[in-house]
């Protein structure tokens, strides 16, 4: 027989709602805090409002968007709650999903809201006591045992106590990482925050004309490496990435920065000032450029220089190549010395896009670091040193690649730390 059990669940996001919904399916009481007006407010803004909802992958494949050490942590969670079980969720509420080339989905709709309208119904419909404009300030802990939450001054006891309140990116939505400060005040251990799929901001900023400029399929990388720093594990992290590149007013964005933006935190940590330097042609070959500018010289010997470089990166960014290669514009193909042919493919293939000046924390999309996954259980999500408290989504210390993969972290870990203090509060690891 069960024992009825009632169930806090702090933070309203896809951790939140799926570990709420996870335990009013098992048969149990389930009370879930958010600080906010509303629910999910930052699933609203994922996607730039259109909602990257999941990836469309297999458990096992779906773990190759994170560094190994996270992928086995998630792994009983992705099989848990996959991809295609949170989308026949979705599909039952009414929306229709589409899936990208690149595997990611999306709802037909191109509206966020749409799939947060869903689970609120979902919630709703499964009794959950929601409490939003709610603010848990504490977890409380009697004799190492989670017994409830503190809120507005007033202790409500609980069972148990799932933590589910992000990360802190995006702190005006009320990501503060309260979770993690509560986990840490506990003794649990916890890995340092840390920028993830983040903007990078370049010192000095780039020339005004550059904002909104895209460059499109380059090899981003940086210098110096992880590995000439000495930092541990760097083979984990994606320290170079092809896809685009946007140029902001303060910096640079795009796909391929927020890719390696983690690895770029980790080498400024290490007091580096990192170097952003984009391969503009992936495809080719240094001879490929070669004979490209050797077809051009002899189609055209007059025509200038500057034309030849246009045809690899955008006008607004030639005379930095230019530059960078020490060739003054208006030369003629027909007047570049040799030396001066090999320094602009070499800059082609390594041009110095920026100097780092900050990988901002409060602008990733996620955040690396969190309550340390050595210190919680990995099939039910509870913390291995305070019995009846748990954790789930980005107050973890798992951060994943750009194109769903980290929402679908966050609705998994949810939904297994559910199951658990709904159904195996004593379950051994």
């Amino acid at each position: 027989m069960t024992t009825f059990r009632r169930i806090a669940v702090v933070g309203g996001g896809a951790a939140g709602m799926l570990a709420a919904l996870a335990v009013r399916a098992a048969g149990q009481h389930a009370t879930l805090f958010e600080r906010n007006k509303r629910l999910g407010i930052k699933i609203l803004i994922s996607g730039g409002g259109k909602c990257n909802i999941t990836h469309n992958a297999l458990p096992r494949p779906m773990e190759q968007g994170f560094i190994p050490p996270e992928a086995r942590f998630l792994r009983y969670a992705f099989h848990t709650l996959t991809a295609d079980s949170l989308l026949a969720m979705l599909h039952a509420e009414g929306v229709e999903t589409f899936t990208r080339p690149n595997g990611r989905v999306f709802p037909v709709s191109g509206s966020a809201d749409d799939v947060l309208s869903a689970f609120e119904r979902m919630l709703r419909r499964a009794d959950v006591e929601v409490r939003t404009n709610a603010h848990v300030q504490s977890v409380l802990v009697e004799d190492g045992v989670a017994v409830g939450v503190q809120l507005a001054g007033k202790a409500m006891p609980f069972d148990a106590v799932i933590v589910a309140t992000g990360g802190i990116s995006y702190r005006k939505v009320g990501t503060t990482g309260d979770g993690i400060s509560w986990g840490e005040a506990l003794g649990i251990p916890v890995v340092p925050l840390r920028p993830a799929l983040a903007p990078i901001y370049f010192s000095p900023p780039p020339p005004a004309h550059w904002q909104g400029v895209a460059l499109r399929d380059v090899r981003l990388t940086f210098t110096p490496t992880l590995q000439s720093l000495g930092i541990p594990n760097a083979k984990h992290f994606n320290q170079t990435w092809r896809d685009d590149l946007l140029l902001t007013h303060r910096g640079a964005s795009g796909p391929a920065v927020l890719e390696i933006s983690r690895a770029v935190a980790l080498a400024q940590e290490a007091g580096a000032t990192p170097t952003l330097i984009a391969d503009v042609a992936p495809e080719q070959t240094h001879q490929d450029l070669l004979d490209t500018f050797l077809d051009r010289l002899q189609a055209s010997p007059t025509s200038e220089i500057q034309t030849l470089v246009a045809g690899f990166v955008p006008q607004a960014v030639v005379e930095s190549v230019m530059e960078q290669a020490g060739i003054e514009s208006g030369r003629k193909l027909g007047a570049v010395r040799r030396q001066e042919r090999e320094k602009l493919i070499a800059t082609l293939k390594q041009w110095r896009v920026g100097t780092v000046g900050e990988v901002p924390i409060d602008r990733g999309e996620v955040t690396a670091g969190g309550i340390a996954l050595r210190g919680v259980g990995p099939t039910t999500m509870r913390s291995q040193s305070v019995r009846n408290l748990y954790f789930a989504g980005e107050a973890l210390d798992v951060a994943g690649r750009v194109g769903g993969y980290n929402l679908q972290a966050a609705f998994s870990t949810g939904w297994a730390a559910g199951q658990a203090a709904a159904t195996n509060p004593e379950k051994e690891e």
